[in-house]
């Protein structure tokens, strides 16, 4: 299967509300032999605050902010094309499906481009090397060099296993590098630890990795967490409501759970460490067959024969099973009705699920269009918030296009956002004047003339853009 490696530079971290500023994928055939590249920038949304450290990170430059070929709307549509033309592949990258992926689907999907999908779909499946350096670490220890922490933690940073492991990372933190480095650590893994490799082939699209946990019901999952990797013996129990796969931990006998009732069960799970464990199938939790977990501590101590037991005991109380699930999905509803905060449009991605078809054939309609015939569809959306993303698109693309009303609806709505003191989920010209004054008085200590240079350059920007939105 050909591979595919990606990598995303930001304006900021919430992806949401980011802007992307770098797109880089490169497809592989399945010897990393590369077939074809796609490397383009594009300008800043005109309605993003820049986050200092963000940009001093990846280097970028004001004038790059301001003066790319791309706007963001004209770089969307071009890595939906190329991604579509490239055919079947596995996506692969660095921390790639938590952000990456994340940061991708929503810039499609402000874009108004119907698949916003594309790359969750059979047959393209999706891995990520951070996910599988931990758990090549965890099978083989001598499979990568690590540096450690000073918590004794190793470290997966993308910087750091290259330079632990002889792989070259030219111009780190730009979109290209990162992805020429990711794709030399992927095919190291490969090499290395080749049934982990295999594994996470099979189990690198949601609905792959269900087949997996069906077929085997008993298996070893790798979690990750306070710095260390972990193996878990785990016995499936069923799905949520979230879609998630939820399984017993058998390093717990279940026989003292059985006959609680509800409120006393619902208890014992609170507890920490939690009997019942989350695997995200959607996610590329690695799973291996059960005799990983089996092999280590504590699961070795307890020994296979007494595990299978735990199991079957599970498989032979279906009402206990069921009542774990109740209590589960109760405590899903439960947050959900709680939770009564009001999304922005940017943010509802996942609470309004899939477009209607009649705004999905006006998203059809909307990317043959020019600009001029764009800005008609307002009235068309059933869904509001893509009415407004339509309008911010014109608001950024062609503002000349707009009625005096519409412009001064986005830019109202954006001053607001933009000046608001609140500690919002995105960045505010509260937040860059804090980082400007602190980032300022780092390399007034240090020194740095190149840095407050750069400084000086970010300031400017972020000054002219405070004159067009202009504080509520």
């Amino acid at each position: 299967m050909n591979i595919v490696v990606g990598d995303l530079e930001t304006s900021e971290n919430n992806v949401n509300m980011l802007s992307v500023l770098e797109a880089s994928f490169v497809i592989y055939d399945d010897r990393f032999q590369e077939l074809e590249s796609f490397h383009e920038s594009a300008r800043i949304r005109p309605t993003c605050v820049p986050s200092l450290g963000a940009c001093l990170t990846t280097g970028i430059r004001t004038d790059k902010l301001i003066g790319a070929n791309n706007s963001s709307f004209e770089l969307a549509v071009k890595i939906h094309n190329t991604l579509s033309k490239w055919g079947s592949y596995c996506t692969i990258g660095q921390n790639f499906i938590q952000f990456d992926n994340e940061a991708l689907v929503r810039m499609f999907h402000k874009s108004l481009i119907p698949d916003i999908w594309i790359l969750k779909k059979l047959p393209k499946k999706m891995m990520d090397t951070l996910f599988l350096a931990r758990a090549s670490k965890l099978i083989d220890e001598k499979s990568l060099k690590c540096e450690v922490s000073s918590k004794g933690s190793d470290l997966f940073k993308l910087g750091s296993l290259c330079k632990m492991n002889g792989i070259k990372h030219e111009n780190s933190h730009s979109s290209a590098g990162d992805v020429q480095a990711t794709a030399e650590l992927a095919k190291l893994i490969k090499g290395r630890v080749p049934k982990l490799w295999e594994q996470g082939l099979k189990i690198a699209h949601k609905s792959e990795a269900k087949k997996f946990i069906e077929n085997n019901k008993v298996i070893s999952h790798v979690a990750y967490f306070y710095g260390k990797a972990r193996w878990y013996g785990l016995k499936f129990c069923f799905y949520n409501n979230y879609d998630y796969a939820r399984f017993w931990d058998l390093r717990v006998h279940p026989k003292d759970y059985l006959n609680l009732n509800y409120q006393d069960l619902k208890k014992e799970l609170s507890k920490t460490p939690k009997v019942i464990r989350t695997v995200k199938p959607s996610k590329f939790d690695i799973m291996m067959d059960h005799s990983y977990s089996f092999k280590a501590e504590p699961y070795s101590k307890i020994g296979e024969s007494e595990l299978f037991n735990r199991a079957k005991i599970l498989d032979k109380n279906p009402n206990f099973v069921e009542l774990i699930r109740t209590i589960d999905n109760d405590d899903i509803e439960e947050k959900k009705s709680m939770d009564q905060t009001e999304l922005l449009p940017e943010f509802r991605l996942y609470k309004d699920g899939f477009a209607s078809k009649k705004d999905e054939e006006t998203m059809k309609l909307f990317q043959k269009m020019e600009w001029k015939e764009r800005a008609k569809l307002f009235d068309r959306w059933e869904n509001k918030k893509y009415e407004w993303f339509n309008k911010v698109l014109l608001f950024e693309e062609r503002p000349e296009l707009l009625s005096k009303g519409v412009f001064k609806e986005v830019r109202e709505e954006f001053s607001k956002r933009l000046h608001t003191t609140e500690d919002v989920n995105w960045h505010t010209f509260p937040k860059f004047a804090k980082e400007l004054t602190d980032y300022g008085s780092k390399f007034e200590k240090e020194k740095n003339d190149e840095k407050l240079q750069l400084l000086k350059e970010y300031d400017s920007y972020v000054a002219e853009m405070e004159k067009k939105f202009p504080k509520p």
